[in-house]
């Protein structure tokens, strides 16, 4: 995949483009993909994705945490097949312009482009959204119909967002079409997981502008130094203990590495339980012996992958 960070006379001309921020990059998001790779090929041309960063929401000065980074959105295009990548800076300039202006001014004048795909709800330009609102512009511009796994389905980067807030990973991962991952550097905690016979790594995102899912203990698989291993991970303020701030606790199963300093991804497979406070140590350690053998149980049936 060829990755483009400004407007150059190296990207290919008469181009099938794209426009949107492709946040996780979701099964809608693929959709789009296949279509204008198809497009591309039946043309005899090639496509291009342009996404835009930062978020124009963050741009705005609006609080949303997101799905992706673009470093792992770069990794999400390429792995669905995208030949061309742009990566638009969202400026000021850029955001005061119309969406014909958009079409026309940089999509033609600028990048030469030959045709317009747009997913049912791309938003385009300053105040013009709609394909009838835009259909001055100087080259074909068509939006796609609503894409559904399911006809209940609302695949969209908001309502994953939401899953995730409130703990359904099955559904987020179902709609993203791959399991949701967060990654960090492990960091000193407390210790306390060492004295009860769990010892965990506490991690420190990093970046936090990520959705991390809701309070609670989680089935996940963990690459630490290059390996997989299976694991889960509590996220909460161990009310137990009077936590006052909310960390991220990885207890790895199978390992007894000392992960200090080390690098690690974790992608969420199932949700265990929610946070609790329990009444002893005595109780605490009695249902962590449960989530680990549901670990257990949970990888007896389903592959370990990332």
């Amino acid at each position: 995949m060829r990755i483009f960070r400004e407007i150059s006379s190296e990207i290919p001309k008469g181009c099938v483009a794209t426009v949107g921020v492709f946040d996780g990059v979701h099964r809608g998001h693929q959709y789009i993909i296949s279509q204008i790779k198809d497009m591309s090929d039946k043309s005899n041309c090639e496509e291009l994705v342009i996404t835009m960063n930062p978020h124009p929401a963050a741009f705005f000065g609006r609080n949303i945490n997101l799905l992706s980074t673009m470093d792992e959105k770069i990794a999400l295009f390429e792995r669905f097949g995208v030949r061309n990548l742009l990566i638009l800076n969202f400026s000021s300039e850029i955001a005061a312009l119309s969406g014909t202006q958009f079409i026309d001014d940089i999509l033609v004048s600028r990048l030469s482009i030959s045709r317009l795909l747009l997913g049912y709800n791309n938003s385009i330009g300053h105040k013009e959204n709609g394909v009838s609102e835009i259909s001055s512009a100087q080259i074909p511009v068509s939006r796609l119909d609503r894409f559904h796994l399911d006809y209940s389905d609302d695949i969209s980067s908001s309502s994953i967002r939401n899953l995730l807030a409130q703990g359904d990973i099955e559904t987020a991962n179902r709609y993203l079409g791959y399991k949701y991952c967060i990654s960090g550097n492990v960091v000193h905690g407390l210790g306390v997981g060492h004295t009860i016979g769990f010892p965990t790594a506490n991690i420190e995102l990093s970046n936090n502008s990520k959705v991390l899912p809701q309070n609670g203990a989680y089935v996940v698989v963990a690459s630490v130094n290059g390996q997989i291993y299976k694991a889960m991970l509590n996220i909460g303020y161990r009310p137990t203990f009077g936590g006052e701030y909310r960390t991220i606790e990885l207890h790895v199963l199978d390992c007894n590495d000392d992960l200090y300093g080390a690098d690690v991804k974790v992608c969420f497979e199932a949700r265990l339980r929610g946070e609790h406070k329990f009444s002893s140590v005595e109780y605490l350690v009695a249902q962590l012996e449960k989530d680990r053998r549901a670990v257990d149980e949970y990888f007896l049936k389903n592959a370990l992958s990332l």
